[in-house]
């Protein structure tokens, strides 16, 4: 098409005006001119600078073949004076105004993309330098023409591995998804000096990547429960440098070289001193205004470790999370926020990351922690605040009960309330186990398991007391949830032994009837399908399986942390003998076997459930956990299996010991007994952050149920052996009566434990081998 003589002349004018407002860009304004004609067809490169050679005098240039030599003749001063008033001629009569606006709008944007790549690839660059010419690209209009992906990904490179992480794998997905104007969100909430240089950290990265991709997938439908972060603030990792400047503890690095029990006996101590440091002015300044802005909601402060959910090393619950209430005055709700930064801190120094950090090669690498602040996602009861529902989500499920349940389909562990009591191992009750291919399939069968095993307490933040709580359903719904517009989604009615769901969207039975089942969420809402859609895309974007933890208020799905899920070494099928003479057989399970054949151990670490639950006193059971933790570093590595009750590594130390990582990480095969005199049955571990642990330490689990059936369970041999407890660690002997440690080829004549495991037939036996 060509212009008219008006429309030619309002374009002509038109590209004056931008090539006098941008003196310095008018050569690149010209060639990208010149690169257009020749992409839209309407004049070569070539045929232009012939018209100018003819214009001139010249002839033609001679079409040359030979590929050694040039094809054509440099322009002189005049042909190119010529070229760029034939362009801009050739312009003005086929484009439109608009087509230059957009055409100079691109070329603005290739010149700022570029400047933006040489800032961020700078080494010393300062954080407000390069900030500044983030905002700088921002301000550009959009325009109609983007920049193609080639010209943007150097950017989006330097930009991840400037602010987020320097990790080629996630850098290899991010540089797909993340695009320049994310970082400008991510700039304006980062905290730090003007002139450091720091990260936002993986579990920041990850929740932003992920949430980048599912929004992108979002974009132009209706979904339910759309996509969404909380509203989040990010201390960089270059301030917990100058926190420890500032308050001299520049001494306390060397804690990850010391050996692991001064590490735990100090961390206490470091932990104190961290809490009453002092921070930069700058940071103390920042923190005030967001609290100001934010008011007296809830905040969550989490870590965010360079190190932390970094593909291949997830550091699961290794580091600190804080809930703050904050609640007070603004002074006082600083300095709650300040205590709990410094926390999140010490937690660097704690015995469980420091050695993670050494099995995994990473001791060396000099940590940087970076503070996730984030609003806690929830609705309000009264004085309560919590989300109404929250949890994990897996892309592969590792732990299947039923044949029906493959593990490609995922799983979700789901809790109402916050999403602690899904990731952790606390209390009496359960999360819902929920198998996104069979989303009604439970692990239990009838409705006294049901109850038995149902959600009953909830985390929330009690804003009156100023603190987290765990209280239960019937005391939040006293508090008056008028807002709670899905409590008819997650209860079931418990009525003349069956369970019903509420007849319609507002529930008004009594709340001692009410159970939390989950039901009308799982069967009569998009909602397994919408998590289902999101772990597959997740996990096409990653390559991997991934996990995800998220929150929701009924209104918004709000993702909390992703990263590549932990996996297990694939098993081979394993085929449980079946002519072990009875005296050799230690126990056998029938319940959630998971594939595996361990052989040679040479001890059992056995804790008997009666004797610990005599232990009269909270110091005595902490004590013996310590005391695993430190059989657990005398024995030979992977030479050993733990037996213990109820829950190993809860919150809760009535229901099982209270290790921690440190304490478990070096043996085979971890088994929970649950004795039926107990009234619960261990928590299947999957999901939680202690599972994890065990999968990347590449540690079997199995639980017991010694009184159910036909199960055999050898006590005598567990109980009467020979205990070398004081052989292994000399200065624990008083605690032989709480701690058996049995040497296996001593009292069995030289044989080894060997544990046969087939998960496709739900077998596992112990025998002497």
């Amino acid at each position: 098409m060509v212009n008219d003589p008006e429309t030619e002349s309002r374009v002509a004018a038109r590209l004056e005006e931008h090539l006098r407002l941008r003196p310095a860009l008018s050569e690149r304004i010209q060639r990208e001119l010149l690169m257009e004609l020749h992409r839209r067809g309407i004049a070569t490169i070539d045929s232009i600078h012939d018209l100018a050679r003819s214009q001139t005098g010249r002839a033609a240039a001679e079409v040359v073949d030979d590929p050694n030599q040039a094809e054509r003749d440099r322009w002189d001063a005049p042909e190119r004076e010529l070229v760029e008033q034939i362009t801009r001629q050739t312009v003005c009569r086929h484009f439109s105004v608009a087509d230059i606006d957009d055409l100079v709008n691109l070329t603005m944007k290739r010149e700022e993309v570029h400047n933006l790549e040489v800032v961020a690839n700078r080494g010393n660059v300062s954080f407000r330098e390069l900030a500044d010419n983030i905002q700088r690209f921002c301000a550009l209009p959009l325009g109609e023409t983007r920049l193609a992906p080639a010209e943007v990904v150097g950017t989006r490179v330097a930009l991840t591995r400037h602010f987020v992480s320097d990790q080629l794998e996630f850098i290899g997905i991010a540089k797909n998804h993340l695009q320049i104007r994310d970082f400008d969100d991510i700039t304006r909430r980062m905290l730090g000096s003007d002139s450091g240089i720091g990260r936002i950290g993986g579990k920041a990265g990850g929740m932003i990547l992920a949430h980048r991709i599912l929004a992108a997938a979002d974009n132009g439908t209706d979904p339910y429960l759309p996509v969404a972060i909380p509203e989040s603030y990010y201390l960089r990792s270059d301030v917990v440098e100058e926190f420890l400047r500032l308050n001299r503890l520049d001494e306390y690095q060397s804690q990850k070289y010391k050996p692991i029990e001064d590490v735990t006996r100090e961390y206490p101590l470091i932990r104190g001193v961290f809490r009453n440091g002092d921070f930069p002015l700058k940071v103390v300044h920042d923190l005030r205004r967001i609290l100001d802005k934010i008011g007296t909601h809830p905040l969550i402060v989490r870590s965010s470790s360079l190190l932390e959910d970094r593909i291949g090393t997830a550091f699961c619950g290794k580091y600190a999370s804080v809930f703050v209430a904050n609640q007070g005055t603004l002074e006082q709700r600083l300095r709650a926020l300040l205590g709990a930064i410094a926390e999140v801190y010490a937690s660097i120094m704690a015995p469980d990351p420091i050695l993670y950090r050494r099995e995994h090669n990473l001791i060396d690498y000099v940590e940087e922690m970076a503070v996730l602040i984030q609003k806690v996602v929830g609705l309000r009861c009264g004085d309560y605040l919590m989300p109404a529902v929250a949890g994990v989500a897996f892309s592969r499920n590792e732990y299947r009960w039923s044949p029906r349940i493959r593990r490609e389909d995922g799983l979700i562990r789901l809790v109402m309330g916050l999403g602690t009591r899904a990731v952790d191992r606390s209390g009496s009750d359960y999360p819902r186990m929920v198998a996104l291919g069979a989303p009604t399939l439970r692990p239990e069968s009838t409705v006294n398991e049901i109850l038995r095993c149902a959600q009953r307490t909830l985390d929330v933040v009690d804003t009156k007391k100023n603190r987290l709580q765990t209280v239960r359903l019937q005391e939040v719904l006293a508090q008056g949830c008028d807002d709670f517009s899905m409590l008819d989604k997650l209860v079931s009615v418990h009525r003349d032994g069956e369970l019903y769901p509420p007849t319609g969207h507002r529930v008004d039975d009594d709340p001692a009837q009410l159970c939390i089942t989950f039901d009308k969420l799982l069967r009569e809402t998009p909602f397994v399908q919408r998590v289902r859609d999101m772990l597959a895309r997740l996990e096409d974007a990653y390559g991997v399986p991934v996990d995800m933890e998220f929150a929701s208020d009924g209104e918004k799905f709000y993702i909390l942390q992703c990263r590549s899920q932990s996996q297990a070494v694939e098993a081979e099928p394993v085929r449980v003998p079946t002519n072990i003479a009875n005296a050799d057989i230690i126990f056998d399970a029938h319940r959630f076997v998971r594939t595996g054949l361990i052989e040679g151990i040479e001890y059992i670490v056995y804790v008997d459930s009666g004797v610990y639950d005599a232990l009269s006193t909270r110091e005595r059971r902490l004590e013996v956990a310590r005391v695993v933790g430190r059989v657990n570093h005398a024995l030979p590595p992977k030479s050993f299996i733990l037996i213990g009750p109820g829950r190993w590594g809860s919150n809760d130390i009535l229901l099982g010991v209270p290790v921690r990582y440190a304490d478990i990480n070096r043996c085979r095969l971890l088994i929970e007994v649950a004795r039926q005199k107990d009234g619960f049955a261990p928590e299947v571990s999957f999901g939680t952050h202690f599972f994890q642990d065990l999968v990347e330490a590449n540690i079997h689990y199995l639980p017991l149920y010694p009184d159910v059936g036909s199960n055999r369970f050898n006590e005598a041999f567990l109980r009467n052996t020979r205990n070398v407890l004081a052989e292994i660690v000399p200065a624990d002997a008083d605690f032989a009566g709480d701690i058996r440690v049995i040497h296996v080829p001593e009292v069995a004549g030289g044989r080894t434990l060997t544990v046969a495991m087939d998960g496709e037939t739900d077998v596992a036996v112990a025998f002497l081998k």
